[in-house]
């Protein structure tokens, strides 16, 4: 791997996003590029409220742009600066325009894109999985590490497999590009209902690709409803994991895991979560 976008909104900085992003670049000897989304369209404070309220708006948001303006250029700064403290490649790249556009254009010439699970992109509270991040997610031409809130070191790994071939393909595009992390103890999770066992599991090509790429993996066999006993699952897990999941496409994470399930993983902000698929 060789470039990773690390995506920020200098508005509101994500701490989580850059501790991941300098660790990785560390890890994988790989170019940091900051992607700081500068939307024409979003500033810290409403500018037609400012119009309303204030005697001398014109002035009142002069001053407001000058304001997110130096808040931007400061976030700029402490990325560097932390790149810089690491001894790891950096680009940054300041794009003004429309911010879903932009970055999606980006992660066509990147490797793998690093974005916090609750970015929003304007300046209201929104529930996780919010509307910018799934737009990224049905969008994007690269694999993408969906941030919690909070660093954690990552000392183990869950491949939540449906037999798709996109949670194939998500499993392949980790090992490819995250090699530092496939010595990790990894667990195979399924979840079927009773007498309904995925035969992918136990097929002769399913076994020799995953002893190729981590003989050392285990199995998880879940009965039930998947997107109830996987989610019931993690959360007795170790926080200190990261989770490969297949397509994320609108309403749908894959054939099997359903959108009830997903935006609990994303919402709970407890994991990052690998995703990757081959639209």
């Amino acid at each position: 791997m060789k470039k990773i976008l690390a995506v920020f909104d200098g508005l509101k900085f994500s701490d989580s996003t850059l501790q991941y992003a300098v660790k990785m670049g560390i890890q994988h000897n790989a170019m940091i590029t900051g992607v700081f989304l500068e939307d024409m369209t979003y500033s810290s404070r409403g500018i037609y409220q400012l119009y309303s309220e204030k005697e001398y708006a014109v002035d009142n948001v002069k001053h407001l742009v000058e304001e997110d303006r130096h808040e931007r250029d400061a976030a700029v700064d402490r990325f560097e600066n932390a790149c810089k403290d690491a001894s790891i490649a950096y680009m940054v790249h300041r794009d003004k325009q429309l911010a879903v556009r932009d970055l999606l254009k980006e992660s066509r010439y990147a490797d793998l894109l690093l974005l916090d699970a609750s970015e929003s992109m304007n300046r209201y509270t929104e529930e996780s999985p919010t509307h910018f991040v799934r737009e990224i997610l049905e969008g994007t031409r690269c694999p993408v590490l969906l941030l919690p809130r909070h660093f954690t070191d990552i000392r183990r790994v869950f491949w939540l497999h449906d037999g798709s071939p996109v949670s194939i393909y998500a499993f392949k595009m980790f090992n490819y590009l995250l090699p530092v992390l496939n010595v990790l103890p990894m667990e195979i999770i399924t979840a079927h209902f009773p007498g309904r066992e995925e035969e992918t599991v136990n097929s002769v090509l399913f076994k020799e690709l995953v002893s190729l790429h981590t003989p050392h993996a285990g199995f998880i066999s879940l009965i039930g409803q998947p997107d109830v006993e996987i989610p019931l699952f993690l959360r007795k897990q170790d926080k200190e994991s990261l989770l490969i999941l297949g397509a994320y496409q609108r309403n749908v994470f894959s054939m099997l895991f359903k959108p009830s399930m997903a935006d609990v993983l994303v919402r709970e902000h407890q994991w990052p979560l690998f995703i990757a698929h081959n639209k």
